[in-house]
């Protein structure tokens, strides 16, 4: 959930901006590769989901500069990502637009499983995925990961996720929710979306009590905010820690020391956020490459 409330500065920055400009700095809608090896047969596909409001480039790039796009820049020049692929996925859950929407978690989630099953890389290939989502989009990977393993059809790709990572994901929803669904309802209209973020709500309950019974299968990862976001009226917490973890046996919890628009935009390669962020990320395709050789010697005894 970012830019819940935007400055009179960022409203005419981005006034400036043309249409196509502003969709350059968002990212492109559905899922793009932004790095296939071509030395060597991927060994993971990670796949990058933004939240409300973001973008599937500007949620991971700190400004405009292409080498802040770190996915993008920075992971493929690492040796421990040396044989990885990378995707972003797009969706349209920007509430600042002036239309109303028909739009919610649910549907999100449809179109990236839609999107990957029939990703030709990944379908024609045998890769583990670890999915990495930003605020609204951890609750969009726990949907699509829930509709995999309760469509038969889906079931081989289902059992290729692996990991997933939540960067601030409101998992019971968040306060500040309300305030933006107060000032939708005043300017132009509810955005289900939005909805779906209030605290308590049945959409998030219902995700997470259908999530843990097919969660013990994965590897998880939970970041959470530590900073306030500075808005207009107040400095709060966008994601309280309460909300950004799950609580399971099987989940790795670690704070970050950013707010929420920074859990996933980075300064550089040595920013202290970035190492935890990465260093994780490794360990997880570490995991997979050390499962798939003990699988593959497995098979060569028998």
């Amino acid at each position: 959930m970012v830019h819940l409330l935007r400055s009179s500065r960022s409203k005419s920055r981005f006034s400036l901006l043309s249409i196509n400009e502003e969709v350059d700095e968002k990212g492109p809608l559905g899922l793009t590769t932004l790095h296939e090896p071509h030395e060597a047969t991927p060994d993971v596909d990670i796949i990058f989901v933004h939240g409300l409001g973001g973008g599937s480039r500007k949620t991971w790039a700190k400004t405009v500069d292409p080498l802040h796009f770190w996915p993008k820049e920075w992971l493929p020049k690492d040796v421990d990502f040396r044989d990885v692929r990378i995707h972003s996925f797009g969706y349209n859950a920007d509430w600042i637009e002036r239309r109303r929407s028909i739009l919610n978690i649910h549907d999100f989630a449809q179109s990236l499983l839609g999107e990957i099953k029939n990703n030709p890389s990944i379908r024609r290939g045998n890769t583990k995925l670890i999915l990495v989502g930003h605020s609204m989009g951890g609750c969009v990977v726990k949907k699509a990961y829930i509709l995999a393993r309760q469509d038969i059809t889906c079931k081989p790709l289902a059992e290729r996720v692996h990991s997933m990572f939540f960067l601030g994901t409101p998992h019971r929803g968040s306060d500040l929710a309300g305030i933006l669904q107060s000032i939708l309802m005043v300017a132009w209209g509810t955005k289900p979306f939005v909805n779906d973020l209030l605290p308590n709500c049945s959409t998030l309950t219902e995700i997470n009590d259908t999530f843990r019974h097919y969660a013990a299968d994965l590897r998880l990862w939970s970041f959470y905010e530590t900073l306030p976001v500075k808005m207009v009226v107040l400095s709060k917490l966008v994601v309280e820690k309460h909300s950004a973890t799950l609580g399971y046996g099987n989940e790795e919890i670690s704070s970050m020391d950013a707010d929420h628009r920074h859990v996933c935009k980075f300064d550089n390669t040595t920013d202290p956020n970035y190492k935890k962020l990465r260093n994780a990320l490794a360990t997880a395709i570490d995991m997979i490459r050390a499962e798939s050789k003990s699988t593959a010697k497995s098979c060569a005894k028998n």
